[in-house]
C-alpha cells in the first residue's frame, strides 16, 4: 500500500519513464569491420549526424590500437555539440593518457576503459583487480565519467565478474559494460548474468550498467532488450549492426524496439534513421 503522501500519479510516471542510454560504437568498432579506415572528414560527417539524431555517446576510436584515432578523436569533439564522446583504452596508463588528451575539446567526454576478464585472460583475480583499480582511477582522475568494459564478461567467472565490478565502481566508473564480446550468450543466459550482477554488486545503484553485445549467434538485439528487463540502462550499438566477425546490435533495431516498450524510451530522433543508415552502407560499399 502506497503511503498517504505519494501520488499514485507520479509513481505511475516514474514507472514509464526509464530513459535507455543509447552509446553508438559505429566509428570505432563498426570501423573494425571496413578493410579501408574511415577518414577523418567521413567520421566527423556521420558523427554530426549521430550528433543530431540525439545519440547519447559516440565512441570514436581506441588511440591504443590506431594512433590516428587521437586525431579523429580531438576533431570529432570540436564538432559535436550534444553527445558525449567517447575514447577506448585498455588499463595501461599511456593509452588511458592519450584519450584523456584527445578529449580535451570535447564538451562531454568520457574514457572507457577495458580489463580482459574472461577465462582466457590468465590473470590472477588479484591482478584482475588491481589492474581495474589502478586504471580506473587514473581515468577518473582526467574525467568525471568514465566507463569500465568487462571484456569478455560472458565467459567469466560471475564471483570475480562482480569484484571486478565492484571494484571498478568504487573506483571511480559512472558506467559498467558488460559486454558478450564473442557473442556466446543466449537471452536467457546473457539477463542471468546481467541479474547476478545486479543482485549480488551492493553498489550498482550508484552507476549505469551498460550491455554491449555481438551478433555471431544472431542474439545482438535480442540479448540487449533481455538486459533492459533486469537493470541495464545503457545499450551499445551501431549503425546497420556494423562491426567485426558477425557484427553488433543494429541501433535501428534496438531503437526502434525501445520505441514499442511501454516502460522505456531513448532521446532517438527516427528522422535521421535513414541518412546515417545510408552514409554507412556507402563506407562499407567503399572499403569492399
Amino acid at each position: 500500500m502506497l503511503p498517504l503522501d505519494v501520488n499514485p500519479a507520479e509513481c505511475l510516471q516514474q514507472i514509464v519513464s526509464a530513459k535507455i542510454t543509447i552509446f553508438d560504437t559505429t566509428l570505432r568498432d563498426g570501423e573494425l569491420a571496413l578493410k579501408r579506415k574511415l577518414t577523418v572528414e567521413q567520421k566527423i560527417r556521420l558523427a554530426i549526424i549521430l550528433d543530431e539524431m540525439g545519440v547519447d555517446a559516440i565512441e570514436v576510436g581506441y588511440p591504443g590500437a590506431f594512433h590516428k584515432d587521437c586525431d579523429e578523436i580531438f576533431r570529432v569533439s570540436q564538432q559535436v555539440k550534444n553527445s558525449t564522446i567517447c575514447g577506448l583504452a585498455s588499463s595501461q596508463p599511456d593509452e588511458i593518457t592519450a584519450v584523456a588528451v584527445a578529449l580535451k575539446v570535447a564538451v562531454r567526454g568520457r574514457i572507457n576503459v577495458f580489463t580482459p576478464i574472461g577465462i582466457q585472460a590468465n590473470m590472477a583475480a588479484s591482478e584482475v583487480l588491481e589492474t581495474i583499480r589502478s586504471s580506473v582511477s587514473l581515468a577518473r582522475n582526467y574525467c568525471p565519467d568514465v566507463e569500465w568494459s568487462a571484456f569478455d564478461a560472458t565467459r567469466s567467472h560471475p564471483d570475480l565478474l562482480c569484484k571486478a565490478v565492484e571494484t571498478a565502481i568504487k573506483s571511480g566508473a559512472t558506467t559498467i559494460s558488460i559486454p558478450d564480446s564473442l557473442g556466446v550468450a543466449s537471452p536467457i543466459e546473457f539477463s542471468h548474468l546481467i541479474e547476478t550482477v545486479m543482485h549480488q554488486v551492493p553498489n550498482m545503484d550508484s552507476c549505469t550498467l551498460a550491455v554491449h553485445c555481438h551478433d555471431d549467434l544472431g542474439f545482438a538485439v535480442d540479448n540487449s532488450l533481455a538486459a533492459l528487463d533486469v537493470g541495464a540502462r545503457q545499450i551499445e550499438c551501431s549503425i546497420n549492426g556494423l562491426g567485426v566477425r558477425a557484427g553488433n546490435a543494429d541501433l535501428a533495431k534496438v531503437v526502434e524496439a525501445i520505441a514499442h516498450h511501454p516502460t522505456y524510451y531513448s532521446a532517438i530522433d527516427f528522422s535521421w534513421l535513414n541518412q546515417a543508415s545510408e552514409m554507412v552502407s556507402q563506407f562499407t560499399a567503399v572499403s569492399k
